[in-house]
């Protein structure tokens, strides 16, 4: 009797002891339990704020895993009255403003307190920490916040204040805006340039002039009134280089070599798409192929301007900078196909002589044995009810006989439709002339000649321009067997 009351009491004592542990055990896991479900939500109290405003601080260092950055308030950035925040490095490459001022505002938001008396920090992502953000004041006082891990539920940051034991919550989109690289602060935006304002454009290949543009004074047109004869072309850019004093196609310039849309002339950062910074402060610009850029760039108009360079390609992408900065960025290779491919004779006047015929009075044709002359007579017609301008029409005499009306603008729209298909380098002695055209016009005389280049083509040369033209044979052939024709009284189709 008295060994199964002994065997009673140690089971007794045996599940006592077992209930103690099981009571620990939940105890501690209601704690924890208790501690995951107050992550996932945030505390409203008690909570902890560094200063009053803005103005009580005099400097934040944010040290991450992409490195340190230095913000100091400064004025009259985005406002004459309102604090902006700037690199106290002062790197010289852009900064989005907006996302800088955010980034001191997160600094300085209200924490909540999660636990009081925290012993783990690495269960919170605390030890060591994901970014460390230094707070001084202008009383000298500072202040240290340290970001852990997000909460399960990714509302929010562990954080722990002046190395104290309290683990606090920061909202995930202040944290966020605190683990951001300097390349992430990185404005990708290009000034913005709008073609039609163009003042003047310079392209070099290799350190080599490639195409220089300039605004012309006189943007206006005058229409031609022969029916079906061209238009003169509306353009406020000329070409200087490589084909001189030759006016630009806007539309075409604007699509080849910028790839824009039909209609639009803004280059922007969607045209040209900066991607990342690639180093800040380079020691070697060879290294990226820019010591002497593959290209670069000199654009400006009405209001903007800027020298871009680009240098090697490595992928899709192609290394660049701006002349007076040093940083280099890149640039998504694609976006820029078409400033890389084109070539300047594709939006150009490519016509030899396009005078408009109200003003063109006499043309001279000398090839080889033959010679030709059309006198443009001008007469006025009378002005019709509602007209605002003077009208006129037009009669030829070739060579001393009266040309038809119809035939007369076959002929004309023929000889100003002439071309060239090709620039080459200048040819300095280009030979003795095959063919010689000659306007006479109410602003002065234009001359076309045409030499011996090769079996398919002839080399060309306007007025006293450089022999720099190639046009087709067959073209200039088919002018003088047109003249040829009407002396026949055969007429031209």
């Amino acid at each position: 009797m008295k060994r199964k009351i002994i065997f009673f009491i140690a089971v007794v004592a045996v599940l006592v002891i077992l209930l103690i542990i099981q009571f620990a055990i939940q105890t501690n896991n209601q704690k924890e339990g208790t501690q995951a479900a107050a992550a996932a939500t945030t505390v409203s109290t008690p909570t902890f704020s560094i200063g009053g405003s803005e103005s009580d601080v005099k400097e934040i260092k944010i040290v991450n895993t992409a490195g340190v950055i230095k913000l100091v308030p400064t004025k009259g950035i985005s406002g004459s009255e309102s604090i902006d925040w700037v690199l106290e490095t002062k790197p010289d490459f852009p900064i989005d403003q907006n996302l800088l001022n955010n980034m001191a505002v997160s600094a300085l938001t209200k924490f909540n307190l999660l636990d009081e008396h925290a012993t783990n920090l690495k269960q919170f992502g605390l030890d060591p920490a994901h970014a460390e953000v230094n707070v001084t004041l202008n009383n000298g006082r500072e202040h240290t916040i340290k970001i852990g891990k997000p909460t399960p539920d990714q509302a929010n940051y562990y954080v722990v204040i002046n190395n104290e034991k309290g683990i606090y919550l920061m909202n995930s989109g202040n944290a966020k805006k605190l683990l951001v690289s300097l390349n992430d602060l990185f404005d990708k935006k290009i000034p913005e340039i709008n073609l039609k304002n163009l003042k003047s454009m310079e392209i070099l290949k290799s350190g080599k002039l490639f195409l220089d543009l300039k605004a012309k004074q006189n943007k206006e047109s005058t229409p031609s009134s022969l029916p079906g004869a061209h238009l003169l072309p509306t353009n406020h850019l000329v070409m200087k280089v490589p084909v001189p004093d030759r006016d630009v196609y806007l539309e075409d310039f604007a699509k080849r070599t910028f790839g824009l849309p039909g209609g639009t002339t803004h280059i922007t950062n969607a045209t040209i798409k900066v991607l990342s910074i690639v180093d800040e402060k380079p020691l070697d610009m060879g290294h990226y192929g820019l010591s002497v850029p593959a290209l670069e760039i000199k654009i400006q108009d009405d209001k903007n301007g800027y020298h871009l360079m680009l240098g090697d390609a490595s992928g899709d992408i192609i290394y660049a900078k701006f002349a007076d900065k040093n940083y280099i960025f890149s640039i998504n290779r694609e976006s820029i196909r078409s400033l890389l491919t084109f070539e300047p004779i594709q939006f150009i006047d490519r016509f030899l002589a396009l005078i408009n015929i109200v003003d063109c009075d006499q043309i001279s044709i000398e090839a080889s044995s033959s010679k030709f002359n059309v006198v443009i007579n001008h007469k006025e017609l009378p002005l019709a009810r509602g007209q605002s301008t003077q009208g006129e029409e037009q009669s030829g005499i070739f060579n001393g006989k009266v040309v038809e009306v119809d035939q007369l603008r076959k002929f004309y729209e023929m000889i100003i439709g002439l071309s060239f298909d090709a620039v080459i380098e200048p040819v300095e002695k280009p030979g003795n002339s095959l063919t010689t055209i000659k306007y006479t016009t109410k602003k002065g005389e234009k001359t076309v000649t045409f030499y011996t280049y090769n079996d398919n083509f002839y080399l060309v040369k306007v007025d006293d321009g450089a022999a720099q033209y190639l046009i087709n044979k067959q073209a200039v052939d088919e002018v003088i067997m047109a003249c040829k024709a009407m002396l026949s009284d055969i007429h031209i189709t």
